[in-house]
């Protein structure tokens, strides 16, 4: 099975679908650097809801995504950066994946 790298809880929710208190979530979802999967390079398209999740091809894509400070800042709600198996991966975009659990 694929892995994939992403900044999840303990449950699996992604921290852009969760209620943190974090302003940073908000600028990137405003910011060129981190675009919505329609965006992307590579997927240009909406990612199906429900079925597909964000995430990083590798570490690297990950870190290029968030800096060091945020993700200490998302460790103290309890999200971290870890490797996820996928069942696949299903677009690759130049700042992110999507794939299917």
């Amino acid at each position: 099975m694929p892995v994939i790298v992403r900044v999840e809880d303990n449950m699996g929710m992604g921290c852009y679908v969760s209620h943190m208190p974090l302003g940073f979530i908000d600028e990137h979802t405003k910011y060129n650097g981190h675009p919505r999967p329609e965006h992307d390079k590579g997927i240009e398209r909406y990612m199906e809801n429900g079925v597909e999740i964000c995430g990083f091809i590798d570490e690297e894509q990950a870190h290029n995504w968030f800096t060091e400070e945020e993700l200490s800042a998302m460790e103290e709600y309890g999200f971290y950066l870890k490797e996820v198996l996928v069942n696949m991966i299903s677009a690759i975009g130049e700042k992110q994946v999507l794939a299917i659990l």
